[in-house]
């Protein structure tokens, strides 16, 4: 990472398609210089299944950052849904090609290409991240780089990011239709982590609860490693459709009332009063309930999602690795109650919730992204940075001046054959 780096990153989500372009400053921080985002209806189940619809998204996203960046942007880095990919831990050494001058960048580098070679792939599967844990050089510990340690051997501890090919493939599709080349993949976990949990937790042991509108990822932390990730299919637009087919209401509807009714448990009511509902198809229209209905069905979905992240903890044994627990995301962070909840079901006395809107960001969609950028150049320096882009310029005073009197003189060139035109037409007619 250098100063004057750009980065620029796009989370392709469920309903949104957000874009972000950051540039690194001389404090070594991200400054956002641009941003976007558009709706986005081709994903589902965090695959994309209408490439030409999500190159409309992707293209409107880009264009947004573009006009406020004042930049050409033609790559760009992605992130990758968990349900789509899975992590295996690899340890590999390797011989320093000049041991009298330090371990090097290319030293490094091919150490990861010998570790994508003894990766074991299932079929249609690929590598899209390498993720090392700790360096080991003369039987010492490093977690950065130790570029220009003297040594014959090193020895790396890495996660290695393995991802489906469909899911690649429809992605890498989808950029090509909207003229935009891929950087790389980064898993999400890893872009939202950046921002929400604090060193410490880290190291303490932490579970990770990212609530979006269509998934979950459960990420644990432990020793500033990444220890476990998995994905659930059930997010906060379940809780929307759950109100809307209890109620028989649209989902316009359903998803103002869990906006307004946002607890997650019913004893935090304080005025139990009723609501009338727009019935979608009752004769008469209307259908009266009381609002701890509402709540009731949203406490029954928020404590289903905890009920199986508990039961995913137990089956991995991970109990003994979390001491704390970060809950984040759009789809369930803003309910009133849903800090009380774990801590009630899942048996832990340190929850606190990160809602997007207490991170420092455009608006609270660009949370993943801004982390996506802010994750990448914290990279080392054996790792891609920099996007493609290209300044855009506005032609000078002078050309602009030019422009107006060649349309002028152009235009006077037309109006003077027009008229010669007709002179002749006259004389002719004479």
């Amino acid at each position: 990472m250098a100063i004057g780096d750009i980065i620029v990153g796009l989370d392709i989500g469920a309903s949104k398609t957000c874009s972000l372009v950051g540039q690194v400053n001389k404090f070594s921080e991200i400054e956002v210089i641009g941003y976007g985002m558009s709706n986005n209806t081709s994903v589902k189940k965090g695959k994309i299944i209408d490439s030409q619809e999500a190159a409309r998204s992707i293209k409107d996203a880009i264009n947004a950052a573009e006009e406020i960046s004042g930049l050409s942007i033609n790559s760009a880095y992605v992130n990758a849904k968990g349900m789509n990919v899975r992590i295996q831990r690899m340890l590999i050494e390797s011989e320093t090609e000049k041991p009298d001058d330090g371990l090097s960048v290319t030293d490094i580098n091919n150490l990861f290409y010998k570790m994508q070679a003894a990766t074991k792939l299932e079929k249609d599967e690929q590598i899209i991240d390498i993720l090392p844990c700790e360096y080991k050089v003369n039987d010492k510990i490093y977690k950065q780089e130790p570029l220009g340690a003297f040594c014959k051997k090193f020895e790396v501890k890495a996660d290695v990011v393995i991802a489906k090919g469909d899911y690649l493939d429809g992605m890498i599709k989808s950029l090509k239709l909207a003229d935009i080349k891929l950087d790389g993949v980064i898993l999400e976990t890893l872009a939202t982590s950046n921002i929400v949990l604090m060193p410490e937790e880290k190291e303490l042991g932490v579970l990770l609860l990212d609530v979006g509108a269509g998934h979950t990822d459960i990420s644990v932390y432990k020793d500033s490693e990444l220890q476990f990730y998995d994905t659930l299919p059930v997010g906060g637009n379940h809780i929307t459709n759950d109100i809307a087919i209890t109620f028989d209401i649209s989902s316009e509807e359903a998803d103002k009332l869990k906006r307004q009714y946002n607890l997650a448990i019913q004893a935090m009511i304080k005025n139990n009063h009723e609501v009338k509902l727009n019935s979608v198809s009752t004769s008469d229209g209307q259908n009266i309930v009381k609002c701890s209905d509402i709540v009731q069905v949203i406490e029954a979905r928020v404590k289903e999602i905890y009920q199986i992240v508990k039961k995913i903890i137990a089956d991995n044994k991970l109990n003994s690795k979390i001491e704390c627990m970060v809950l984040t995301g759009q789809g369930i962070s803003n309910i009133i109650g849903a800090e009380e909840l774990a801590m009630l079901i899942l048996k832990l006395n340190q929850v606190r919730i990160c809602s997007p809107k207490l991170v420092n960001v455009i608006k609270p969609q660009h949370t993943t992204v801004f982390g996506m950028v802010r994750y990448i150049s914290s990279l080392g320096l054996s790792k891609h940075v920099n996007s493609e882009v290209e300044i855009i310029t506005e032609p000078l005073f002078k050309d602009k001046v030019l422009d107006i009197l060649n349309g002028t003189k152009e235009k006077l060139t037309n109006i003077f054959k027009r008229t010669k035109k007709i002179d002749t037409d006259d004389e002719n007619d004479d």
